[in-house]
């Protein structure tokens, strides 16, 4: 017993840890390398899910759905967590469209004269006899995602329902229904004894927990932000509505965009920014304030020109947006000065976010001059308390002077921790 737990164990950290190593550095190699390799194993995941029984000790199981999709619908939340619903229905979408083109072709395989081997045959009719069971599964697969999502966005306004339990939850329910449609199925038209469907389900309940406290740990200390489910969403179009890039729209078509850099304008953070604050703050979830000035603009506008200049604002604007997330509103505070809130992310992953925003302002040429940009960075961080969002951008913008006046000759991001009164 305890060497077949061991292999399953070892299963899904396989799966698990090279499916959270491709998210890790989506940034590097691209999120598209993760979502190929997601739906490249479901025809595996498929097909040992018809196929292959294994046992833990009195409990029979197919890792095909234990091991598998279970962890497949975990990523699924994580790309939704950590990116928005516009992205995260990429890879759904994907496997939808990739599921059903792979029961077309194999049902058109299955017609054509075998050569070969009587195996490759007998591999080929399993798959083809089980077509629709693949659409079945293949539907709710879809419905499933959908109501993770909105499961999770309803758990996200239950202030004490912490990360955790979040992701536990909406998974465990979402596996409750599917195994109830699915197993059904497989139990009345394949035969498949009962006692798998009983062992399949806690199988899949164990393994959501050691998924979610991993993703929980990932999320935890591998990821900037703890959370970006900051704000509210309406329910009734998962992947148009629960995204911040459609609110972001709203904004643009509200006339509170900047029209030079494109960044958010005073309006829009006068009229958004309390909220964002206000959302963490009940949640009990960190934000932190970022208060960006660009060095030495006025000394660029005078030396070659507004034109230049503007060309620099822009450009850091861009490279603002490369770096930061979609739920990291980017602000024009006034001239060269933008302000950025970060939710969900305390002063560590701060730090690590205004490093990368140096970096990548030191990348930006001026003009044709053959100059590099540099950028001061003050930082205010509240945990606790009731911290507004002008005493974060007082603080953010004391740190960026205080940092620039001592360290005028290094071009290194200040960091500042604001303390509220309640010791947060």
């Amino acid at each position: 017993m305890l060497a077949d737990l061991s292999f399953a164990l070892a299963q899904g950290a396989v799966f698990f840890g090279v499916m959270l190593t491709l998210f890790r550095f989506r940034r590097q190699i691209g999120l598209g390398t993760f979502i190929a390799a997601l739906c490249a194993l479901t025809f595996a995941e498929n097909y040992l899910a018809i196929t292959v029984f294994v046992g833990i000790g009195p409990l029979t199981y197919t890792p095909g759905s234990v091991v598998l999709f279970t962890g497949k619908l975990l990523l699924l939340l994580l790309v939704y967590i950590r990116e928005d619903a516009e992205t995260v229905r990429q890879p759904i979408y994907g496997l939808l469209i990739g599921n059903l083109v792979i029961v077309t072709v194999v049902v058109l395989v299955s017609f054509q004269t075998r050569v070969g081997t009587e195996s490759a045959g007998t591999a080929i009719d399993v798959i083809a006899d089980s077509t629709w069971l693949s659409v079945w599964g293949t539907f709710l697969l879809f419905v499933d995602c959908m109501a993770m999502i909105l499961i999770y966005e309803r758990l996200v306004r239950v202030a004490w329902i912490g990360l955790f339990s979040r992701i536990w939850l909406s998974v465990i329910l979402v596996l409750t229904f599917d195994q109830l449609a699915f197993f059904t199925a497989l139990y009345a038209f394949f035969g498949v004894p009962f006692s798998a469907g009983i062992g399949g389900f806690l199988g899949k309940v164990s393994a959501a927990g050691l998924y979610s406290a991993v993703l929980w740990a990932y999320l935890r200390w591998f990821e900037d932000h703890v959370d970006i489910s900051w704000h509210p969403h309406r329910l009734w179009d998962v992947f148009d509505i629960l995204t911040y890039r459609q609110r972001f729209e709203a904004l643009s078509e509200a006339a509170r965009l900047d029209p030079l850099t494109g960044a958010l304008n005073r309006r829009a953070l006068d009229d958004s920014g309390q909220s964002i604050i206000d959302e963490c703050l009940r949640n009990s979830e960190p934000v932190s304030v970022f208060m960006i000035d660009i060095d030495g603009f006025k000394g660029i506008n005078d030396t070659h020109g507004h034109a230049i200049g503007d060309d620099v604002l822009r450009q850091f604007v861009v490279a603002l947006k490369e770096t930061l997330r979609v739920s990291d509103p980017i602000y024009r505070y006034g001239g060269d000065e933008f302000v950025v809130i970060a939710p969900g992310a305390d002063h560590a992953p701060a730090e690590r976010m205004a490093g990368g925003i140096e970096e990548a302002a030191s990348r930006l040429p001026v003009g044709n001059t053959g100059g590099q940009l540099s950028a001061s960075i003050g930082i205010a961080t509240a945990t606790h308390g009731q911290t507004d969002l002008a005493e974060l951008i007082t603080a953010a913008d004391r740190a960026m002077y205080a940092k620039r006046q001592g360290t005028r000759d290094r071009r290194r991001p200040s960091q500042n921790e604001l303390a509220p009164d309640s010791g947060g």
